[in-house]
């Protein structure tokens, strides 16, 4: 027995010995780990990738504060409405290389590159089926790399070119000139073009077809100054029978009062759709949204940041006005920003029974419901209820646009109290799948094209298709310029175009902004927009961390 227990011991004394090499003890063995060599090996792995892409661009164009503020009230169509010198109202000012903005969508924007030049590098080497359905992937993250360094090159113009995954740290990036970053966008557009598949073949609504590549690539042919490739790319979307101008009322509030131009944006409506009533033709990229799904998509800020603080108002006798913020109100807006008198009133004029102007897509008078307030039951507006209100900037009431905001059909986990339509604080989405790309816009870029070819009257015509479908006089030939064009923009696609690049493309943010933006007009203030403004700086921070090479700071920036 004696001997039993000295040999437990020495084996129970061995096993401390040997337990206490520390550095054996700490060492990990991992099981299993994600990395470049393992994440991109299969045709799943690949899609996962790319749809990492499709969220990435969500965060740049239709998700968070920046891309809801920057891409529309720095423009003719809106401004800051917190205060005159809140956030980037005044260009000269704000407009900074150490802007947050700025940085973010420089940031933002490489992310989309670097993510799709990291498939592009990897495919090659995966098995797939068919060569098709490789070169199809190929197609998406091209068109994502394409639609990444299109707007770098509209906002900050010549940029680093990144073709390749970089796979080190990298400090010597320097500046590719304008012209070649707008080249090699219109490459690869072409080459998506030949690989991507058609509208009614792709794999489930959201997902990029040749229609969305030409879309963006009449865009680039006429920034290019390729005017008849520009009118070639858009006729392809415009002439396939995938696509039409919705001209019936369709979808899922049909029997509601409104307009075709109203079902355009219900909640529902926006996708593509299969069959029956809900078909709509005219979508030919819509960013996905699913309330309250785990990775359901960025929702877009319209509701909460345009829509106006109305629930805030008091009437003369410094009563509430609205009991609370609710559905059929809009939901609980909080006017951040604010569309401009050009765009509430200045496009509009002359615009005879033009629906995009109607009761149902913009709201300039509601009904007061607070039964305290002496004007209960009747229109705010036209009850003088708020005409002593120091609405100085448009903050608490200008007008609710319909198509950014679902207006009596909130989901129902933001309803607070159902019998009155009370809202919660949750209510500040549109809640719905966004435009990215809508065939209405695909005639104007065309009708684009054939102004700056000197053919007016091809331009007329399709301008006055756009503006047939919601009963607005025709444009008359003489009439039809680049000015024209940019207000018939504004009335068709305020809030889905994003202007600031819309503009700038054009050469037109400088003017434009001097012209019609109330912080620069005189209207609130006069701020100042430099002649060089019509390039954003680069970020003051890309320039300081690429320490191996100069990266050049655009004219009139510090």
């Amino acid at each position: 027995m004696k001997n039993i227990r000295d040999i437990v011991k020495v084996l129970f004394l061995a096993v401390i010995l040997v337990s206490c090499n520390e550095k054996e003890f700490l060492e990990e063995t991992p099981f299993d780990f994600y990395s470049p060599e393992n994440s991109y090996t299969t045709p799943d792995q690949i899609d996962l990738a790319i749809v990492r892409l499709y969220k990435d661009s969500q965060t740049v164009f239709v998700g968070g504060v920046v891309n809801t503020f920057a891409f529309f009230y720095t423009t003719d169509v809106g401004y800051d409405a917190i205060a005159t010198t809140h956030q980037l109202n005044s260009w000269s000012d704000k407009i900074t290389p150490e802007t947050g903005e700025v940085e973010w969508m420089w940031e933002n924007l490489y992310k989309i590159v670097a993510n799709a030049n990291t498939i592009l590098s990897r495919i090659g080497a995966v098995e797939y089926p068919s060569e098709a359905a490789r070169n199809a992937k190929i197609g998406e993250a091209k068109f994502f790399r394409a639609l990444a360094y299109r707007t770098l090159g509209i906002l900050y113009g010549g940029v680093p070119l990144s073709l390749e995954e970089i796979t080190a740290p990298k400090r010597d990036f320097v500046r590719d000139t304008q012209a070649n970053v707008f080249a090699q966008v219109i490459n690869d557009l072409e080459e998506a073009v030949l690989n991507l598949p058609d509208a009614d073949e792709v794999e489930q609504d959201g997902r990029i077809s040749k229609g969305a590549a030409n879309h963006l690539l009449a865009e680039m042919y006429i920034i290019n100054q390729e005017y008849d490739k520009a009118i070639a790319a858009a006729t392809a979307v415009i002439d396939n029978p995938n696509y039409e101008l919705m001209t019936q009322r369709f979808g899922s509030r049909i029997s509601e009062p409104g307009d075709v131009y109203w079902d355009l944006f219900r909640r529902g409506n926006v996708n593509r759709g299969k069959e029956g009533s809900s078909v709509n033709r005219e979508a030919i990229w819509v960013a996905q949204y699913e309330h309250l799904a785990l990775g359901g998509g960025d929702p877009d800020n319209f509701a909460r940041f345009l829509a106006p603080l109305y629930w805030q108002l008091k009437d003369d006798n410094g009563e509430n006005i609205f009991f609370s913020h609710s559905s059929q109100n809009g939901g609980r807006g909080i006017g951040w920003w604010a569309a401009s008198d050009y765009m509430l009133n200045q496009v509009w004029a002359n615009s005879n029974n033009d629906m995009r102007n109607s009761e149902y897509n913009i709201i300039r008078d509601v009904v007061v419901d607070n039964p305290n307030s002496a004007y209960f039951g009747q229109m705010m507006v036209a009850s003088g209820a708020i005409d002593n209100y120091p609405n100085t900037i448009n903050r608490w009431w200008s007008a609710i646009f319909a198509k950014s905001n679902p207006i009596g059909n909130f989901p129902d986990d933001v309803i607070a109290d159902p019998e009155t339509g009370e809202t919660n604080n949750g209510a500040g989405s549109t809640f719905n799948d966004r435009y990215m790309m809508r065939l209405a816009e695909t005639y104007l870029l065309r009708a684009e094209a054939y102004i700056l070819k000197g053919d007016q009257a091809s331009a007329a015509i399709d301008i006055n298709a756009v503006r047939a479908r919601v009963n607005a006089d025709p444009v008359m030939e003489a009439d039809v310029d680049m000015d024209y064009l940019l207000d018939e923009r504004a009335r068709e696609l305020f809030t889905e175009e994003f202007r600031l690049l819309t503009l700038m493309r054009m050469g037109k943010i400088v003017e434009r902004v001097r012209q019609h933006n109330p912080m620069h007009n005189g209207q609130y203030e006069s701020f100042i927009i430099n002649d060089t403004q019509n390039l954003w700086p680069i970020p003051i921070s890309e320039i300081i961390t690429n320490t191996e090479a100069v990266l050049e700071q655009n004219p009139g920036y510090n």
